[in-house]
């Protein structure tokens, strides 16, 4: 499981806020000008790459491999810390010292979060996402999904290289699918006729680990979502008088949630809300439950524990009758890579932003992983070929959770999650759900 770390994400980005006020800001000693190939004449030197992977992680393994390669091709002695999902918290004093590493990687919207929401403390990278390819493209953006990158931007101007491509979706074993006749929803409706059938049969429908907040919040995003489009979870996330909470969108979205739940239908595995991670993941992986709403890291995590001959299968969150969400905005998640303010080894860390996505590199890292490149044109790992129709289909993007996560991290930790938990339990109505939001919303506010 991926865990995110927002709750720290605010703190962090005051941090490094005041790093500008106390030092009249960070410049580069470095040249700034990445090279147009990775050559041993052009770069030397060191390069500082804190990393937010774990040692013995399979990301890990395919990060020290590029940097070995790196440096054997170039010369340059690549520093390597592995320090884990909170290395922005770990580097932080770094960069009010004005010694930050030359790269660290993160989810682009922590990041974002972090480097450049309020303070600027990330180097634009426009110069090298516009400049030629690692395998002679006239461009580097051309490698990645038309589009996906301006998530992530700040007024138009680019600061991250993404090497990671995460969505997420419903899974389901494509094998049981098949003998049992069951067709993939494409509508909310034919998501409960198939809820009914695999009850028929003996099995609960979706399996839940409710300990996990931002599992649990996978439901009310992507019902509003369909509902009323992308961008509505963070109006709601972000009107200090709550008004908007009152667009009969949002009960709507709440009423789907209800219908899934303890109070409605029913569907979760029994005893979810108390299902501890990863117990009910285990149980869809072994044939116990229909489906798992997930991020795409749900398959390689459980490969392990899969039945026999489970043969993983995605399909995107149903649409809604009169909804104006479609299939074709794509939730894109993407991990990456940004050179803080400051950096000492600015040339040698553009080159290796060129050099970890080579098409070799790339696919390298889809192979090791069993996670999906995010340049466009490499193979997806056998366990996720089903993700990618939906992704090549995309003509819209749009952040995680609606990016409410990293803008509103507070908010989300305080006010949605306590609420969302209750309504997919089934512990409150959706008319209260969506009273209490609103009530606790202008108190956020008005502290």
């Amino acid at each position: 499981m991926k865990r995110p770390i927002w709750s720290k994400v605010l703190t962090w980005a005051l941090v490094l806020s005041m790093c500008l006020v106390l030092f009249g800001g960070c410049k580069s000693s470095g040249s700034g000008q990445g090279s147009s190939t990775v050559s041993g004449s052009k770069l030397s030197g060191e390069l500082v790459y804190d990393c937010m992977f774990n040692k013995g992680e399979p990301n890990a393994t395919w990060i020290q491999g590029v940097a070995t390669e790196f440096q054997k091709e170039t010369g340059v002695k690549v520093k390597l810390t592995l320090m884990g999902r909170d290395v922005l918290t770990k580097v932080k004093s770094s960069i009010i010292m004005k010694n930050p590493p030359d790269i660290i990687d993160q989810d682009a919207s922590e990041l974002g979060a972090a480097l450049w929401d309020t303070s600027v403390l990330a180097m634009p990278l426009d110069d090298v996402l516009n400049g030629p390819g690692p395998d002679g493209q006239s461009k580097m953006t051309d490698i990645f999904p038309s589009n996906v990158l301006s998530l992530y931007t700040k007024n138009d101007v680019n600061y991250v290289v993404p090497f990671d491509f995460v969505t997420s979706g419903f899974m389901y074993n494509k094998k049981y699918f098949t003998d049992n006749n069951l067709s993939v929803p494409t509508t909310w409706d034919q998501l409960i006729s198939l809820c009914a059938t695999l009850k028929s049969k003996g099995m609960s429908p979706i399996a839940l680990d409710g300990n996990i907040n931002f599992y649990n919040a996978y439901y009310y995003y992507w019902a509003l979502e369909r509902v009323m489009g992308s961008g509505n979870l963070m109006k709601g996330a972000l009107d200090k008088t709550g008004a908007v909470w009152d667009d009969p969108g949002y009960l709507q979205a709440a009423q789907m949630v209800s219908q899934l739940s303890s109070a409605g239908l029913n569907e979760f595995e029994k005893g979810y809300a108390g299902s501890n991670y990863p117990a009910a993941q285990a149980d869809w992986a072994q044939g116990k439950s229909g489906l798992c709403l997930c991020g795409t890291w749900l398959p390689n995590e459980t490969q392990t524990q899969a039945s026999a001959g489970f043969d993983y299968g995605f399909f995107p969150f149903p649409t809604v009758t009169g909804g104006k969400g479609a299939v074709s905005d794509v939730e894109g998640y993407l991990i990456s890579a940004a050179i803080p303010v400051g950096a000492k080894n600015v040339a040698n860390a553009k080159a290796f932003l060129k050099f970890m996505l080579t098409q070799k590199n790339a696919q390298d890292f889809a192979t090791i992983t069993g996670n999906i490149s995010a340049r466009k044109d490499v193979d997806y790992p056998k366990i996720l070929t089903t993700v990618k129709p939906y992704v090549d289909q995309a003509q819209t993007w749009h952040l995680s959770y609606d990016g409410v996560m990293s803008a509103c991290p507070d908010w989300f930790a305080n006010v949605f999650y306590p609420l969302d938990n209750k309504l997919i339990y089934g512990q409150i109505t959706p008319q209260a759900f969506i009273s209490q939001m609103k009530q606790q919303t202008v108190a956020f506010y008005n502290k």
